[in-house]
């Protein structure tokens, strides 16, 4: 489910412009293609045609679309280009570069898993010193809200929760998070 919900947060405006069909239409060798039309396409192409996927994907990312490394890395079953990527982008401080990083740490996707490690990095794209999307900072929150539910620390669990309920434009993360503030109120009680 994780995994599910940081692909909508990374893609988000990407599965909103991309619509539901695959456009057979758009040209990859059109001079005048856009890096967001191949983009959009190497993520339609996921379900609709996997066979064009990796050609779309590189595509995007020749014309600076990074993040469709990770729709091709995930075909693939290879992280290795996105790992190096993303390190590589998060030295320039680029947020996204931090949350997918974070994510394949805290899931063990293509690395031996770290929670503390994601933390970490979850963390530092939380208070970096420069523009962020909302989306990204209240996503980066509820994924440690979680990881402190797995902890169980109920305080800083309830501390992000609360960040995303106040914060949040998504129904779904206000909705987790009023999950969450419950069992921290109700776990905070019982200490």
């Amino acid at each position: 489910m994780f995994r599910i919900l940081f692909l909508l947060c990374v893609f988000s405006p990407l599965l909103y412009a991309a619509g539901p069909r695959w456009d057979n239409s758009i040209d990859i060798n059109d001079p005048d293609l856009t890096g967001e039309v191949a983009a959009e396409q190497c993520h339609k192409s996921l379900i609709n045609a996997p066979e064009k996927l990796e050609l779309w994907c590189e595509k995007a990312i020749e014309m600076g679309y990074w993040n469709s490394l990770v729709t091709l890395s995930m075909h693939i079953g290879d992280g290795s280009r996105l790992i190096a990527e993303a390190k590589k982008r998060m030295e320039k401080k680029e947020p996204k570069a931090y949350s997918i990083l974070a994510w394949l740490y805290r899931t063990g996707t293509f690395v031996e898993q770290d929670i503390n490690y994601a933390m970490s990095l979850y963390k530092e794209l939380i208070t970096l010193d420069i523009e962020r999307p909302n989306s990204l900072i209240t996503a980066a929150h509820l994924e440690l809200a979680y990881l402190y539910k797995a902890q169980q620390n109920w305080a800083a669990m309830g501390e992000h929760a609360h960040y995303v309920y106040e914060n949040t434009m998504i129904n779904y993360h206000k909705e987790r998070a009023a999950e969450l503030l419950a069992l921290a109120e109700q776990n905070n009680i019982k200490n």
